[in-house]
């Protein structure tokens, strides 16, 4: 059986105007998602951190603590996101690209 190996980062949700939310990791500058609604905004906050925190494992950034962030974010919803290494090193990764609003498709 797999030792887990949890990784937690706190996540900001920031309200679209359209009842979405765009989320991002102040810790982790290149990671950033979003979903149309709060459920799907974490699913995929989940993933984007997995993906990230698996392809830099050897240098984990030091997660801010819930204070530091509500003073930097007083309007948007924070949440703990958390990551089991071995099981985002194990799942596939579906992706789903809809390039009709860009003007790319034909």
């Amino acid at each position: 059986m797999k030792k887990t190996s949890i990784v937690t980062y706190p996540a900001v949700f920031i309200a679209d105007d359209a009842d979405g939310y765009t989320v991002i990791f102040p810790d982790i500058a290149d990671a950033v998602t979003g979903g149309r609604d709060l459920g799907e905004s974490l699913v995929n906050a989940t993933a984007t951190l997995g993906r990230f925190l698996v392809d830099h494992q050897s240098n984990l950034p030091v997660a801010s603590t819930m204070t530091q962030l509500t003073h930097r974010y007083p309007a948007d919803f924070i949440q703990f996101v958390a990551v089991d290494l071995n099981n985002v090193a194990t799942q596939p990764v579906e992706t789903d690209v809809n390039v009709a609003p860009l003007g790319l498709a034909k």
